[in-house]
């Protein structure tokens, strides 16, 4: 062991503690932004050299806590390991216009697996191609609070300001063998930025487009209070249902909207070009800004395979911007 008052000795102490303290901020910034995963091995590299070298200067102060640093690191890590590490985002090279906010805006969320979100030329709308969204058993997405969901998403990561009018559109299509069964679905929806002040989770969305035993629903929640204590308080409303939804071709979706919990706000939604939505009062959350549009797959545990294909994903400030001419759009009847 190094004599702890020698120079040698207080240095090393210092490095190893430099090292462990290395060790714990560097998982913190991957995860935070993403950085290269080898970082998180340089981490563990870190943790073990501090450990090591806290060993043969174990009598300085600084030598003890890295060695107990370290320690911990592992403790922490082998749990942590137990829960699921945030999943790092897939990284998809667009093959469309439309696709291009992958390069810049949107994130994956998603189990990252090879099938989880991939382009495909083989299915088209207006002759582009589209994203093909799979989600089978067990797969997960972890958050960077070690949460876990079920989905297979494109975070888009555009959040408007509050009390602005927002226009939307996509076009969705599910297979003919697509899973009808009692489970909850959401394949688009509207949800806030952060958590709330106190640290309770995010509510649940402002707005969902969800698939349930074969039936099609649009569903709103609005809160007034700034805080959410308790996810039974906040008012919610079903705009719309509809027993038939075909599987097997492309359902082309606009959406209009007005953020805002105040009785200002308002949804208008229209499914194929006729209008099923015409909702007027308070829509979402009393936040700072809007939420932000997420499409893809999120439901609840099942052991079906789940599988959907997304083109035309466009958002803007007017119908122009999404390619709409709400002139030219019908009332809603019925098939």
């Amino acid at each position: 062991m190094i004599q702890p008052g020698t120079r040698e000795g207080r240095l090393l102490a210092f490095v190893a503690f430099a090292l462990c303290v290395t060790g714990f901020i560097l998982p913190v910034l991957c995860w935070a932004f993403w950085l290269p995963k080898i970082l998180l091995w340089f981490a563990c590299g870190a943790e073990m050299l501090a450990f090591a070298l806290g060993l043969k200067t174990w009598r300085r102060r600084l030598a003890r806590i890295a060695v107990i640093g370290a320690a911990a690191f592992g403790l922490l890590g082998v749990w942590l390991g137990g829960k699921g590490f945030p999943t790092y985002p897939l990284k998809i090279k667009p093959t469309a216009d439309w696709m291009k906010p992958l390069d810049a805006n949107w994130i994956t969320q998603s189990a990252a697996k090879l099938y989880s979100i991939q382009t495909d030329s083989e299915l088209k709308r207006n002759g582009d191609d589209s994203l093909r969204f799979e989600l089978r058993a067990g797969d997960t997405w972890v958050d960077q609070t070690f949460m876990k969901s079920f989905r297979s998403e494109v975070s888009t990561k555009e959040f408007p300001p509050i009390n602005s009018v927002s226009w939307y559109a996509f076009s969705v299509c599910f297979p003919t063998n697509f899973p009808i069964e009692d489970n909850r679905l959401i394949f688009a929806q509207w949800h806030q930025k952060v958590r709330d002040a106190f640290g309770g989770p995010a509510p649940s969305p402002s707005l969902s487009f969800r698939f349930r035993n074969g039936k099609f629903s649009i569903g709103l929640r609005h809160f007034a209070n700034r805080v959410v204590r308790d996810e039974e308080d906040v008012p919610s409303e079903q705009l719309f249902k509809q027993s038939s939804f075909p599987v097997g071709r492309w359902h082309d979706f606009v959406v209009q909207v007005k953020w805002s919990w105040q009785d200002d706000g308002f949804v208008n939604v229209w499914w194929n070009h006729q209008q099923i939505v015409e909702y007027r009062g308070p829509v979402g959350y009393n936040q700072d800004i809007g939420p932000e549009f997420k499409f893809g797959l999120y439901r609840n545990a099942t052991d079906k395979t789940y599988v959907a294909w997304y083109n035309q994903i466009k958002s803007g400030s007017s119908p122009q911007a999404v390619g709409f001419d709400p002139s030219t759009a019908t009332r809603y009847q019925a098939e």
